[in-house]
């Protein structure tokens, strides 16, 4: 077997495994299903894959990277604005999970699954990763006083919970709206929320 086609396998593993575990959840989407969808013998999966729950965290941590890409990068374009470079970063976050509300559901139930303990240091390290990019974005706008001094952690709560709590209640349809209808919403509470006072002691 060729490189290729063993990394066409897994791939296709790996894909099969998405669609699976983005429409009935990790626990009863079974192996055999993920052979049956994906062509491959038990064989084949357990050669590349180990387990579930390996393939679980690598499609995991692939759904987390392709949702924070998006919405990093948004911010990113970013580069005399600080704060607009925030709110393009939540309009971001809402239409990723909008376009694709399972694969997000997905990832926040493995996000808090008693499984996902004994794989911190990969998800860690993604972490890391996509911290690093945020605070060489941020650092040059809180140095030159265009954006608050607050730690990674508060900024993201800011973009990505309002987001995740509406896309939840859309998704279980608690709401009928849309999460992309709530953008300008939410892009004036950023505005508000990091706004920095002036000189005078207002709001700039």
């Amino acid at each position: 077997m060729t490189a290729i086609t063993k990394q066409g396998t897994r791939e296709k593993i790996a894909a099969a495994a998405l669609e699976l575990f983005a429409a009935r959840g990790y626990e009863r989407t079974s192996v055999h299903e993920i052979c049956e969808r994906a062509g491959v013998s038990n064989g084949s999966f357990f050669h590349h894959f180990g387990s579930k729950e390996g393939l679980a965290l690598e499609v995991y941590l692939e759904e987390r990277r392709s949702y924070w890409e998006a919405t990093v990068s948004a911010l990113e374009r970013h580069t005399d604005d600080p704060v607009e470079g925030l709110v393009a970063a939540v309009r971001a976050a809402l239409a990723y999970q909008e376009a694709h509300p399972d694969r997000h559901n997905f990832m926040i139930e493995c996000a808090s699954a008693n499984w996902m303990r004994t794989h911190a240091q990969a998800v860690t390290e993604l972490n890391v990763e996509f911290s690093a990019r945020f605070m060489a974005w941020a650092q040059p706008h809180i140095d030159a006083g265009g954006l608050p001094a607050l730690a990674p952690e508060v900024i993201a709560a800011l973009v990505y919970g309002p987001s995740q709590w509406l896309t939840r209640s859309w998704h279980t349809g608690l709401s009928e709206t849309p999460p992309t209808a709530w953008a300008d919403a939410l892009a004036d509470l950023v505005r508000k929320a990091l706004a920095v006072p002036s000189a005078d002691g207002r709001s700039g």
